[in-house]
């Protein structure tokens, strides 16, 4: 999930400031992966009432590249294009492999790289998803899956402690 943090309109920065970041060497005008989903998105054949759900998606699996020390030589358009493929075949949307030839003509990367992106990408969703269920069983080993994928609530309000 990616985190949007909002700041007040201020004026611009101040020449000290200028000198923080510079020494820093951050870069306040990076590009992100996020910068092309639109790109993308709107390059695509896809039917307009799915375009949402790819787009959350996508950026989920960019939130989950960020967190995966591998993705750190990719660059930003790569990963964006990887994650909209993924979320199209997870979707099933996808007609095989020319999507994976039209994300790469779009982007204009290499099909394998991009491939091996998008492997990669599931990859980490699947062991990401592998770790969530074991917790959830370490947590509470008496119950099954299903029990634990059914929300519950107390049968009685006054059996709530406050």
């Amino acid at each position: 999930m990616a985190f949007l943090v909002f700041f007040p309109l201020r004026p611009p920065l101040q020449e000290w400031e200028l000198v923080v970041l510079g020494k820093l060497k951050w870069n306040l005008a990076a590009v992100t992966p996020h910068d092309f989903i639109e790109h993308i998105l709107r390059k695509l054949p896809l039917p307009k009432d799915k375009l949402l759900l790819i787009r959350k998606h996508a950026q989920t699996f960019i939130a989950l590249c960020a967190t995966d020390f591998n993705f750190a030589m990719y660059p930003p358009s790569m990963i964006a294009t990887g994650s909209v493929g993924a979320a199209i075949c997870g979707l099933q949307l996808d007609d095989g492999d020319s999507l994976t030839d039209l994300l790469a003509k779009i982007t204009n990367t290499d099909v394998d790289c991009l491939k091996a992106c998008q492997e990669q990408i599931e990859a980490v969703l699947v062991n990401s998803l592998r770790q969530v269920r074991q917790q959830q069983q370490q947590s509470n080993p008496s119950k099954t899956v299903d029990e634990l994928d059914q929300a519950s609530t107390p049968t009685d309000v006054r059996d709530i402690n406050l």
